[in-house]
């Protein structure tokens, strides 16, 4: 059934006003994303069929966004906007469309999150329309759309706005949310019948549309679920179970002391009214005690009401609710009991044991009704009952002082920042007085804030603190819980109440208060421009960036960004930077560092003021381990937008302007106009302010006497930049290319300062030079020379010399002399400035320094929109207008190199060079005419004499091409005078007739017209953007050379005519440039620059990016050229100006890798050529690369060999040069020229650390072995001693662990370096005993040394150096009332009667002192104990003992909906590990982002917690966290003995001597770059090398020398008797047995068919001891291989026939010695001055085996018989000996040379005793006139010294030999015959028993 409209009224207005209607929805409901799309929406099924001239759209919706956007749109193909109702996307309002006309905006208070009911209502006929919310009227209006209709054929869509039926949607106007009950009607509903709507929900269903009915469409991640409908109108709240009614009524305890039926209100009370109350079980409490209802009549206007309302009847006795009755007076007379309701009443018990009831009450049915409590009278006005006092006291507790907010605090163990608000109360116990604390933000309060702080205090807690993460702005997880404080000021509000009265509180006690953000140190700045200030920011407000220490010390800091135009810069960056570190409890402050402000200098005049914008802070948390959650950084979100700092860049004017152009004509700063023509170098502008200055030189230009210039160099501190054409001449001026190079004073890295630069315009003949100071140079070349203009800073004025005057204003005095003197003549003025020749900036190599040049700063421009640029040329402005802004790179001056710090060594590696750069001019100088023969200047005159051109024609000429200029009309217009060249241009047409020269000074135009726009802001356009700009005509009519002629200038660029093209339209497309040369001769050293580009210098080059070079190989050998076929390639290049051309070429292979894994290269070349287009290419030019090292090379190219290098596989080392793979090989050309040689001088390592090492037992040492390399290589340690005690080595880190008894022991440690030079050190170990007593303990000294025996005690209890002194902890009374008793390292207190406790400080009735009661509960002391109070909220017990109620051990004692978290005293609500709670939802923790894995390296978060993975090279562990490195030295790829180390996901091998390549895989072939040593032929292998000897030799001791074998002792190879010889051997027989045909045989017959062997000695060798030998005189005695044989003397030789000796030819020879077994060759007179020292003995043994080998292996072998050492002498050591051959061997002296100059391997002479190294020059040999008769051996004084030491060895030799023959029985006699019995040696001659060779050989010894 229908309501009545007047029963809904009703019904709405009390339900609304009891609170009891729900407004809800059920049947369908539809729910959108929070995440906004286009993609999320329904479409209806469903289409209006007939139009609509009234309507009723009603949608239950549910929201809680800042914007809830569209809720339905109804789109036809006529109106988008057909009917549409939506919420604003900037507001909380929401309007209705028809036919896209609005109704306005109405709030209709929807977004809470609750669900309401939204309608809209609407009539044609009258325009009237209403919006509901929840049955009532929001907004309303009338005469809106009157007239219209809503058409059919449209398509409803819910959640988005159509711009299109059906689609077109925008994000920005989804709905986010839930929609249901969407209904429409034909007609406007009224307010009844949208009342019935809101009280039932099916009340009525759409006539046009039906929810329950129609189809719907659901799109993307939008969401259909239904709901079962029914209607709530409440519950009773009385209806609740008997053991919640005690706790709810005590929870609604009513205090009202005025509801005693003793209180009569008087005039002013006001009355107590409950027609308010809500329904609900209640408790009364007056004076702290629990009351009830009186049980009698009560009197009207009793209990502070009008109408009394108390109980007919009485309580109940029994815990059983009971129904009563309460009766109302209306003061009808006789009638008490007027009205009666009924109530239900409980009787309860508190948990102290006290009573109480409990009252279900409900609302009065009007006013002034209420129920009365208690009967005692209420304290008068203004005072309340004190429970504490037992009286009435004020009405709330008495403060006299203000709260006091303490500054903040840090504190690292809670990990807390934190302001303290301190309450000035002066009781000290607690008497019932709270303090209600509020912490306000520039007075104003934030929930968060207060409703997290610990509040209210009581009299024993009186402070409160404010946790400041609550400054800082907090977003999570995409939730914003709370905005930024920052910025504000921190104060706190305090309200004292009593505990019984918290409704009456106490007036507003501010706190004072304290700024919390950033702070500058000043607020204003005025920087003149040029000129710079500084800055400082600093916190007021400590910070956190973790809980870790670590990250708060080293990585907590905030920045401060800022934003400010570019009239200003900041100096490094655009941020401030504040370290968490810097914080200062005393000044309360964490200061920034100090920034530098610049004032930008630039040309536009006028003063502007600027501010510091600081940008804001990026929203940043932490997980909080302590707190177990997230909190914000104190910053996070702030921006210190009340922080300006005021910039005023106070200008000095506008810049001077000097200029010189064409032949040449000079304008000064103050515009005086002159010319002069003279040959030279002058001062062109010169600042007396600073060192700067601006030099020209000038050339002839032109045959007719006139003068350019054609250089300019720039001079500002230490940097010059030369822009040069002079070094071509004039005559070869067509083919002038501009030299730019630069040159530094006392740079150590020889560049310039930062700041400095050179610009290049589109045509590459406009250069500008820009210094730091913002003065430019501008330099336009030009077919006669270079004009030149200089811009000076305002600073300049007043200060400046030269050409260019002087620069105050007044022009009369810029003819100023270099002497000061001004003179009116302009041709003494020009030659006063003239450059004394050798000293200007073009002549000087190596400028004097400038001590007080200005160092360049870096500042930034920091403009708005996060444009950030830092460069050094920041603080200075360049006009661009000019169009020069292309950058170049100057070439360094090659000269310049040679001085300071930057000169290069003579010889240069590419490494270690501090400029080794192919950005170098290597060309050479040039001879420039200084102008001192110059004749007078020419006089020229009108007519011209070649054109007979008139004055009138140059004039009209020289207007005409200016006024053909597309700047022409834009200039004038800027008020620039346009024809101010014209007179120069007559002039210059007067002096050449050449009318071509007009072009320039139309250039001249240009340059004061740009000069104008740029620097007059007043003539500045504005931009799109609303920036001012300069002129825009300027900027679109600047195009260069007027485009030739051959174009049109648009926007600033030339579109040029077919068949034209460049910058300029200068050029004829389709034609290759035309090469001239390339600089220095096209020769690059590689020891100079890497040789990776080079310049070509062509005509007709295109700027484009089809600008190519090709790049053909060429080898070059033997002055051959061979190009390498298939080698081209196509590579970049770069203009550096409208004549030059920089290609990049390849790497070459010239010093590419080491002679010992490669074949160098030592001479390389390239043919290069160059094309515009990539197709069309130039003639090709060489350009050839070498090695200075070793080859000087000049044009050509034409290359020679530089002397005392080394050539090594076509690798270039000079003298001393090591091998790049073995340091112990270098380049010595005196040795060999070809290959490396043995390192001859290798000191070894010296041991410099101390060799006692000392410790205790339980101490790990680890100590340095410190070992210096005199040539500082690097060294190895090792224990080379049988390391008993495994002293394990790491590096140079020595680690001893292991404990030992008492005492010592030795090991011995040796340095090695690579070549194995090496010094070895006993290293002795001791073990000490601690000499700490009682118990202390042993720490090392940290002020000195470790491993030296320094200790310190740890003495815990005790004191002094040792821990010897017990320390008396009673010396400082600790006892307050008794005796102290010291312990060790502690103290007991013996108490007197009346006193206890751990110091005797508590009185012995004092029970409480001791804190007998639980933590937090109140102590009385009473007579014979105590009592504790109650336990604390949350625990239970009896005050002594609490124990924690485990509110989570129930569902009914906790309302988590996740996971309950015990907590003493209370619980929690959290989430499973890995989830955080936020808004009663637990989203996931991505441990990874926020720092809270414990991975080690990856993280990879899933849902609620994360697994941990490793990079590439990493595998893990066991943990599964932490990664261990994969140890790729596991698998053991290094090669060949090659040490491996480890790296990540990578290992490298060093390789051992004798290997290459990264696994040391490679072997190089030693025997390629040295033959080290070897006599005969050196043999590589695997990893190292051999020598080899021929066939018949073999390899003495020192492994590098050949000997012969003697085959007759070693193989045995004759039957009978064996006769060695060099190389071979040779079998002979007995005299009774015949040798036969195999040579080795002997039998008694020759066999059949063979012949007898001729020269075979078939006797057998007499035993000389029985029979003398043939020649007495010439021959001896003595024992060769076992046989004793005659033996001829010295200088004889035993003849053919072997009975008779012969004499030896002799020859005298003396050579000098440098180095002996690789050292220096030194004669001393006790050493080799004196025979039969060892040393002498020693070196005539080494000298006469080197000798002899020597000739064994020469062509003289077979004429040779020995050598004989006479004496040594000074002079290095020189050594005298004689060489003896066969007789009548008539050898020329050179011959005997040339046997040992060809055994001279890199001049060493090697034997088995060791080496020599000979001066071969030094060789000398002559006959001797004597005979060798005069020069016998047993004459020689040498003989006499060897025969006491032979003799000795004989007599061992003897002795030695006896034994062994004693005891070898079966030892097989063998016949051997000497080698002496066929070719004597000198061995031979002085037999071993004499001892020069050594011991003798073992078949000798028997």
């Amino acid at each position: 059934m229908k309501l009545s409209p007047s029963v809904v009224a009703m019904l709405l207005t009390v339900f609304m006003t009891v609170g009891l209607t729900t407004v809800s929805s059920c049947g369908d409901i539809l729910r959108f994303p929070s995440t906004i799309t286009v993609h999320d929406y329904v479409r209806l099924q469903s289409t209006l069929s007939a139009p609509l001239t009234a309507v009723t759209a009603c949608v239950r919706m549910r929201t809680d966004e800042a914007h809830s956007g569209t809720l339905f749109s109804y789109a036809t193909q006529r109106y988008q906007n057909e009917f549409l109702f939506f919420g604003d996307t900037s507001h909380t309002t929401f309007s209705v469309s028809i036919q896209f006309s609005g109704t306005g905006s109405v709030d209709l208070q929807v977004l809470d999150g609750m669900w309401h009911l939204v309608c809209f209502t609407w009539k044609s006929s009258s325009g009237d329309w209403k919006m509901y919310t929840d049955g009532r009227v929001v907004g309303s209006g009338t005469g809106y759309a009157v007239g219209r209709s809503v058409n059919p054929g449209g398509v409803w869509v819910l959640g988005q706005e159509q711009d299109s039926p059906g689609g077109s949607f925008q994000i920005n106007q989804a709905f986010r949310g839930d929609i249901s009950s969407f209904n429409v009607w034909d007609d406007a509903m009224t307010d009844s019948q949208i009342l019935q709507l809101l009280i039932n929900v099916t009340a009525y269903r759409g006539s046009v549309l039906d929810w329950e009915t129609v189809g719907k469409l659901v799109y993307g991640e939008a969401q259909l679920y239904r709901v079962e409908c029914e209607i709530s109108l409440g519950q009773d709240r009385c209806n609740i179970t008997d053991d919640e009614i005690c706790n709810t009524a005590y929870n609604n305890t009513i205090t009202e002391p005025h509801r005693s039926s003793e209180f009569v209100p008087g005039a002013g009370d006001s009355l107590i009214c409950d027609n308010g109350l809500a329904e609900g079980w209640y408790r009364f409490e007056a004076h702290s005690q629990s009351v009830q209802i009186p049980e009698g009549c009560v009197p009207e206007y009793h209990c502070g009401t009008q109408v009394p309302l108390w109980l007919d009847g009485t309580h109940p006795i029994s815990s059983q609710v009971a129904v009563k009755e309460v009766c109302a007076n209306y003061g009808v007379s006789g009638n008490c009991c007027s009205h009666r309701t009924q109530i239900r009443i409980k009787r309860c018990t508190a948990d102290g044991g006290n009573v109480f009831y409990a009252y279900c009450l409900s609302p009065t049915s009007g006013c002034s009704q209420a129920y009365c409590a208690g009967n005692q009278l209420p304290c008068p006005a203004g005072h309340v009952w004190g429970n504490e006092y037992g009286k009435c006291v004020n009405e709330t507790p008495s403060i006299t002082e203000n709260p006091v907010l303490h500054p903040p605090v840090i504190n690292l163990t809670t990990w807390k920042v934190t302001f303290t608000c301190e309450v000035k109360y002066d009781k000290d116990f607690d008497d019932g007085s709270r303090f209600a604390v509020k912490f306000l933000f520039d007075h104003v309060e934030y929930p968060e804030v207060n409703d997290a702080t610990e509040s209210p205090l009581d009299p024993t807690k009186k402070t409160v603190k404010l946790d400041a993460k609550y400054l800082g702005e907090f977003v999570l997880f995409g939730t914003h819980k709370w905005h930024s404080k920052m910025g504000k000021t921190v104060s706190c509000l305090v309200h004292a109440y009593w505990k019984d009265f918290k409704h009456k509180k106490s007036r507003d006690l501010h706190s004072n208060g304290y700024y919390a953000g950033i702070k500058a140190d000043k607020t204003h700045l005025e920087i003149p421009e040029g000129k710079s200030d500084t800055i400082k920011l600093h916190s007021t407000v400590p910070f956190l960036c973790d809980d870790k220490l670590w990250f708060h010390e080293n990585n907590c800091v905030i920045d401060i960004g800022i934003e400010v135009s570019d009239d200003v810069t900041p100096e490094i960056d655009c941020a401030f930077q504040i370290r968490a570190t810097n914080w200062n409890p005393t000044t309360l402050r964490a200061e920034s560092e100090e920034k530098t402000i610049y004032a930008t200098q630039d040309p536009i005049d006028g003063d502007r003021v600027n501010a510091l914008v600081f940008k804001i802070f990026p929203n940043a948390h932490f997980h909080h381990d302590i707190e177990g959650d997230f909190v914000p950084s104190t910053y996070s979100g702030y921006t210190p937008d009340d922080i300006h700092v005021e910039v005023k860049t106070i200008d000095g004017g506008q810049p001077g302007h000097c200029k010189g152009v064409t032949d040449p004509h000079y304008t000064t700063f103050d515009g005086k106009y002159y010319t002069i023509l003279f040959l030279g170098e002058f001062l062109f502008y010169k600042s007396q302010e600073r060192n700067f200055e601006v030099q020209v030189r000038t050339w002839y230009c032109g045959d007719r006497g006139a003068t350019c210039h054609c250089a300019v160099a720039v001079r500002e501190g230490n940097d010059i930049v030369i822009i040069d054409l002079c070094h071509v001449g004039w005559g070869n001026h067509h083919y002038a290319y501009p030299k730019i190079t630069e040159k530094t004073a006392g740079k150590e890295e020889g560049i310039l300062s930062p700041g400095v630069a050179v610009y290049r315009d589109a045509t590459n003949k406009r250069f500008e030079i820009f210094m730091p100071s913002a003065t430019s140079v501008v330099a336009e070349i030009n077919k006669w020379g270079i004009d030149v203009h200089a811009y000076a800073p305002a600073t300049d004025r007043r200060n400046t010399l030269g050409l260019c005057g002087t620069w105050d204003g007044d022009s009369g005095n810029d003819f100023t002399q270099r002497s000061g003197i001004v003179t009116g003549d302009e041709n003494e003025f020009g030659n006063s400035w003239r450059v004394p020749r050798g000293t200007s900036l073009f002549d000087v190599a190596c400028p004097e320094i400038d001590p007080n040049a200005t160092e360049t700063v870096r500042s930034c421009n920091c403009e708005d929109g996060g444009n950030i640029r830092c460069r050094y040329d920041e603080n200075a402005k360049r006009n661009t207008l000019r169009g020069i802004n292309n950058e170049a790179i100057p070439q360094k001056d090659s000269a310049n190199l040679q001085c300071g710090d930057t000169a290069r060594r003579s010889r240069r590696s590419t490494h270690d060079d501090t400029f080794y750069s192919d950005d170098i001019d290597e060309s050479e100088g040039y001879v420039f005419d200084y102008g001192n023969n110059q004749p007078p200047p020419p006089v020229a005159q009108w007519p011209t004499p070649t054109l007979q051109l008139t004055e009138a024609d140059a004039v009209r000429h020289c207007r005409q091409v200016i006024m053909n200029s597309s700047m022409s009309a834009v200039c004038a217009n800027l008020g620039v005078d346009i024809f101010a060249p014209v007179e120069a241009c007559v002039e210059d047409i007067k002096f050449t007739e050449d009318l071509g020269i007009a072009a320039a000074h139309v250039d001249t135009m240009k340059a004061s017209c740009t000069d104008v726009a740029y620097q007059n802001v007043s003539l500045y356009d504005v931009g799109d953007d609303g920036v001012a700009v300069p002129p825009m005509a300027v900027r679109d009519n600047l195009c260069p050379a007027d485009c030739s002629q051959h174009g049109d200038c648009v926007n600033g660029t030339c579109v040029c005519f077919e068949p034209y093209t460049s910058a300029d339209c200068s050029l004829v497309k389709g034609s290759p440039p035309v090469v001239r040369f390339i600089p220095n001769h096209g020769l690059c050293d590689i020891r100079r620059r890497p040789c990776r580009k080079t310049s070509i210098i062509a005509d007709g080059l295109i700027e484009s990016e089809n600008l190519t070079c090709r790049i053909r190989d060429v080898k070059i050998e033997n002055g051959l050229q061979t190009i390498v076929p298939g080698s081209d390639q196509l590579t970049n290049a770069t203009i550096r100006s409208f004549k030059e051309v920089s290609c990049a070429l390849p790497r070459s292979p010239v010093l590419l890798g080491t002679p010992d894994d490669t074949e160098g290269t030592i001479i390389y070349g390239y043919r290069i050529s160059v094309s515009n287009d990539g197709e069309n290419f130039s003639d090709e030019l060489l350009f050839t690369i070498y090695d200075s090292v070793c080859q000087n090379c000049t044009s050509g190219p034409q290359c020679f060999w530089k002397l005392n290098t080394c050539k090594i596989r076509n690798f270039c080392f000079g003298d001393g040069d090591p091998n790049p793979n073995n340091w112990c090989q270098q380049c010595l050309p005196q040795l060999s020229n070809q290959t490396f040689s043995e390192r001859p001088v290798n000191l070894p390592p010296v041991i410099v650390s101390p060799t006692d090492i000392t410790k205790v037992n339980g101490e790990n040492l680890t100590f340095t072995v410190v070992a210096n390399d005199p040539e500082s290589r690097p060294v190895s340690v090792a224990v080379t001693s049988a390391n008993t005690h495994a002293i394990p080595v790491n590096g140079d880190q020595v680690q001893w662990k292991t404990d030992h008894p008492v005492g010592s022991f030795v090991e011995t440690i040796k340095a090695s370096d690579e070549c194995g030079a090496s010094d070895a050190q006993n290293f002795t170990f001791t073990t000490m005993a601690c000499p700490c007593q009682n118990n202390g303990r042993c720490v090392p000294d940290p002020n000195m040394p470790s491993g030296q025996g320094h200790y310190v005690c740890e003495c815990p209890g005790y004191s002094g150096q040792w821990c010897e002194q017990e320390i008396d902890e009673c010396r400082s009374n600790p006892c307050h009332n008794g005796t102290c008793i010291d312990l060790i390292n502690g103290f007991n207190c013996a108490c007197d009667a009346d006193h206890v406790g751990e110091f005797c400080h508590i009185d012995v009735d004092d029970k409480c002192g001791l804190q007998p009661c639980f933590p937090g509960v109140l102590c009385i002391n009473v007579a014979g104990g105590f009592e504790c109070g109650d336990c604390p909220e949350g625990f239970t017990g009896n005050g002594i003992i609490c124990e924690d109620v485990d509110e989570c051990a129930l569902d009914t004692t906790n309302d988590c909906n996740y996971v309950c978290e015990n907590t003493p005293g209370s619980y929690r609500c959290t989430c499973s590990a890995g989830f955080v709670l936020i808004n009663d939802q637990c989203f996931d923790i991505d441990e990874c982002a926020y720092g809270l894995s414990e991975c080690s390296h990856l993280c990879v978060n899933n849902d609620g917690s994360y697994t941990c993975d490793c990079p590439a090279g990493y595998l893990l562990g066991p943990d599964n966290k932490q990664c261990m490195e994969l140890d790729e030295c596991d698998s053991t790829p290094c090669q060949n003995g090659g040490s491996c180390r480890d790296g990540i996901n990578q290992f490298s091998c060093s390789c051992p001597l004798g290997w290459l390549g990264t696994r040391c895989e490679r072997d190089i072939d030693e025997c390629l770059v040295t033959n080290h040593g070897c006599e005969n032929d050196c043999e590589n292998t695997p990893g190292s090398y051999t020598c080899s000897c021929p066939e018949g030799f073999e390899l003495k001791d020192d492994r590098r020398t050949c000997q012969d074998t003697n085959e007759c002792e070693t193989s045995y190879p004759c039957t009978h008797i064996c006769i060695n010889t060099d190389g071979s051997y040779i079998c002979s027989c007995p005299s009774d047995l015949v040798l036969q045909p195999d040579g080795i045989t002997c039998e008694t017959t020759l066999r059949p068919g063979a012949s007898a062997t001729l020269g075979t000695n078939t006797e057998t060798p007499q035993d000389c001891r029985k029979s003398d030998c043939p020649d007495k005189q010439l021959q001896e005695c003595v024992e060769v291989g076992g046989n004793y044989v005659c033996q001829c003397v010295e200088g004889y030789y035993l003849a053919e026939g072997g009975t008779m000796c012969k004499e030896s030819t002799v020859y005298d020879a003396t050579i000098t010695l440098a180095m002996i077994n690789g050292n220096e060759a030194v004669f001393t007179e006790d050493g080799l001055g004196t025979p039969g020292s060892p040393e002498f003995l020693d070196l005539v043994l080494l000298m006469e085996e080197v000798i002899n080998a020597a000739y064994e292996s020469s062509d003289l072998e077979y004429q040779y018989r020995g050598c004989k050492v006479k004496a040594f002498r000074q002079g290095s050591v020189i050594v005298d000996f004689d060489l003896f051959f066969v007789e009548d061997a008539d050898l020329p002296p050179s011959e005997v040379m040339d046997a040992i100059f060809n055994s001279l391997a890199n001049n060493t002479l090697s034997g088995g005793n060791g080496m020599i190294v000979a001066i071969p020059s030094s060789l000398q040999v002559s006959s001797q006139a004597t005979t060798a008769t005069d020069q016998m051996w047993h004459n020689s004084p040498l003989y006499l010294s060897l025969l006491c030491v032979g003799c000795a060895v004989v007599v061992t030799v003897l002795i030695v030999g006896a034994v062994c023959l004693l005891t070898s029985p079966n030892r097989r006699r063998k016949m051997v015959v000497s080698d002496s019995t066929v070719d004597m040696d000198m061995a031979d001659m002085n037999g071993k028993a004499e001892g020069i060779d050594g011991p003798a050989a073992e078949d000798d010894k028997y």
